[in-house]
């Protein structure tokens, strides 16, 4: 569960689908997220035949694929790489038919998988992709929580966790005025923040978003079997 935050928009991202608000009908897949049942997001992306997908329905099922790819890194590697190339071919299919930066940023993540994955080594395409994401959505939340995943996490020399955290912090702010505030990426994107304040040693700040979250979503059961506890325990 950790690794999910590192690539869920952020993502991320972060609602399930770029341009579209959340509705109701995306609450079970966020109770999915929250209670970490990727089997419903596998269910839900091979439920719509892509080639007869609108191109919303296609900017949805690519949001869903992004954070799938990078649930399964951690759980089934055979998975993650067969669920890494379709989202890569949806990716490409797609090119300049997505919202400002959403391109970039998804380029970004294939290229992350990928590392994961032993694919490729790419690691400096990784952040240039989401810097130039960036550049072109500097207010949206999406890919600023994105952005913060990527310098948080990137090796030694490459992330800064400084920056992280301004960005993180930049996300939350924006989140709350925006469409995007009741989607599963606004709570991914809290973990990692919390996970960033752990790692520069400020743990009450970490601890006070971990209650927040768990406030919010009781059912989120990463934060309230594990993260929070190890948290508590480690203060």
């Amino acid at each position: 569960m950790r690794k999910i935050a590192v690539f869920l928009l952020c993502s991320m991202f972060m609602c399930m689908y770029a341009n579209a608000p959340f509705t109701a009908a995306d609450q079970p897949l966020m109770n999915a997220y929250l209670e970490n049942d990727m089997p419903a997001w596998r269910a839900f992306i091979h439920a719509t035949d892509w080639e007869q997908a609108t191109q919303a329905e296609r900017q949805r099922i690519l949001a869903y694929e992004y954070g799938y790819c990078a649930a399964m890194m951690e759980t089934d590697k055979a998975e993650a790489q067969k669920a890494t190339q379709l989202f890569h071919s949806h990716v490409q299919a797609m090119e300049g038919l997505l919202p400002k930066g959403y391109y970039e940023m998804y380029l970004s993540a294939i290229y992350a998988f990928e590392f994961k994955l032993g694919q490729s080594f790419h690691v400096f395409s990784i952040l240039r992709y989401a810097n130039k994401a960036l550049e072109l959505a500097p207010n949206d939340p999406i890919i600023v929580g994105y952005m913060g995943n990527v310098l948080f996490y990137a090796p030694k020399g490459i992330g800064d966790k400084k920056k992280a955290l301004a960005l993180f912090e930049k996300a939350a702010t924006l989140f709350e005025t925006s469409q995007w505030k009741y989607c599963w990426n606004r709570p991914a994107m809290l973990l990692a923040a919390a996970q960033c304040y752990e790692k520069t040693g400020r743990t009450n700040e970490a601890l006070s978003i971990a209650n927040d979250l768990l406030n919010e979503f009781p059912n989120f059961t990463y934060i309230r079997d594990i993260y929070l506890p190890a948290l508590c325990n480690a203060k």
